[in-house]
């Protein structure tokens, strides 16, 4: 969430203005059916708090925040949303956590936070969910496997 829907990093001395363009593609997705989950390190009641105070909270099927890895978080949403871990795709602002959830879940689709403002532009997020691997993106780059 930090620094991807919202500005700087939550604490309590923060506000976490709404990113425009995160918020548009947020609702753009949610209108195609896209479910939406938080896995976001921290602590809980300053996430959940900003979400309830800009009205979002309802727009994500579960929130996980915490002080654990992201990898193991989406793996319980997945499980918690009964989704395969291969219909994931995970946005995050910061190329460390983007790393850890690629090494250990290769099978779920990483992106820059600073790329958000494409994401509903993205095919895969367009198409229906197949078998087929999705195609290069209209940014000329391809989810490349962590092994």
């Amino acid at each position: 969430m930090d620094n991807t829907l919202w500005d700087g990093v939550v604490c309590d001395s923060t506000n976490g203005l709404l990113r425009p363009d995160a918020l548009r593609a947020l609702r753009t997705l949610t209108r195609r059916g896209i479910l939406h989950a938080v896995a976001s390190r921290g602590e809980w009641s300053w996430t959940a708090d900003t979400l309830q105070r800009h009205g979002l909270h309802a727009a994500f099927g579960t929130v996980e925040v915490g002080w654990g890895r992201k990898s193991a978080a989406i793996t319980r949403i997945a499980t918690h949303l009964g989704i395969p871990l291969d219909a994931v795709g995970y946005i995050d602002a910061e190329p460390l956590e983007r790393s850890e959830v690629a090494h250990a879940l290769p099978q779920v689709r990483c992106y820059a936070g600073r790329h958000v403002d494409v994401l509903a532009d993205l095919q895969e997020f367009r198409a229906p969910i197949t078998n087929a691997p999705p195609p290069t993106s209209p940014m000329g780059f391809a989810h490349i496997s962590a092994q």
